[in-house]
């Protein structure tokens, strides 16, 4: 039997989490104890936001406001320190490898992470002058989310949902709406793209208001829009090592609606469903039921405290669980 186990994140007791290589060495160990002789490839996945490339293997070098690493033949960006990007040194990381004459891919991961600063501010040369400068590259956005820029499924409807009865905040979403809505009027026209189907406006493209606004943004000035989890599955190398597993495992901190749909387990249950064989995950925080984790394709689900110990505990469990007595 062979089990490959996408390691994510795990929360610690009193704070902090574990990040996905040291959550990968817990498992590994964890799982191997419990049960030998499954042959075990557990790989350290991040869920594409903006630190993604700290999971990903290879020297990374300064330039510009980030940091870069090469991966499986790609340039992947970083903030150079933070868990958010600011737009004004995103955008000189893109230019300094447009003038450096970068020829592959360059993937900047957002996840739905909002940035530090306006979004906008990755043209402060102006939209034309930004697109000019970075035409050679070939930019793919890492999004978590599928909501375009503006109307009642946007990114000021995120800010309010669950929270509509709060007057300050509809007027601040609605300042907002305003505010994007402008800069779309000038925008659209410049970055749409032809379309046979769907929607030829970027602002009603889906993942647009990804990020704070962000991956409309970098759409804008030509970067390609891609679903963060699978993309970054892929570059940490999951799914080569999922091609010929019988088991695919999942260790995420939490596992809710949207992780369903823009999660490692997400990405996890996709391979298997590939394969054709179950898709396990284990959370420290569960917040769907049954049907759902059956509509995601989701064999079952495991939930265990914050902690090392609570986690090594439950690997094992779910390793005597899953795996054959012979």
């Amino acid at each position: 039997m062979r089990a490959v186990i996408a390691a994510q994140s795990w929360p610690l007791v009193d704070a902090g989490t574990l990040s996905p290589d040291a959550t990968a060495r817990m498992v590994r160990d964890a799982w191997s104890a419990a049960a030998s002789r499954v042959s075990l490839t557990v790989v350290g996945t991040p869920a594409g936001g903006p630190r993604t490339a700290d999971a990903l293997a290879g020297e990374p070098w300064p330039v510009g406001g980030a940091t870069a690493r090469r991966a499986a033949g790609v340039v992947v960006l970083a903030p150079v320190t933070g868990t958010r990007w600011e737009p004004g040194a995103l955008s000189a990381a893109l230019l300094g490898l447009a003038a450096a004459g970068e020829t592959g891919r360059v993937v900047v991961p957002l996840g739905d992470e909002p940035p530090a600063g306006d979004a906008a501010d990755l043209w402060s040369g102006g939209l034309e002058a930004a697109r000019a400068g970075v035409a050679t590259l070939d930019i793919v956005a890492l999004v978590g989310s599928d909501r375009p820029l503006l109307g009642f499924t946007g990114m000021s409807a995120a800010v309010r949902d669950g929270r509509e009865h709060d007057a300050a905040l509809a007027q601040a979403a609605q300042v907002q709406e305003e505010r994007w809505a402008a800069i779309a009027r000038d925008a659209d026209p410049v970055a749409s793209r032809r379309a046979l189907l769907g929607p030829t406006r970027l602002s009603d493209e889906p993942g647009t208001g990804a990020a704070g606004g962000l991956a409309y943004a970098l759409a804008a000035i030509g970067a390609r829009l891609m679903p963060a989890a699978p993309a970054a599955a892929e570059l940490a190398g999951l799914d080569a090592a999922a091609a010929d597993a019988d088991l695919v495992v999942a260790v995420v901190e939490r596992l809710a609606a949207r992780d369903l749909d823009h999660g490692v387990a997400s990405a996890a249950s996709t391979l298997a469903a590939r394969r054709g064989v179950p898709c396990v995950v284990v959370t420290s925080h569960l917040a769907v039921g049954r049907r759902d984790l059956m509509a995601a394709g989701i064999a079952a689900a495991h939930e265990a405290p914050p902690g090392e110990a609570a986690l090594t505990d439950q690997i094992r469990r779910v390793a005597h669980t899953w795996t054959p007595d012979r």
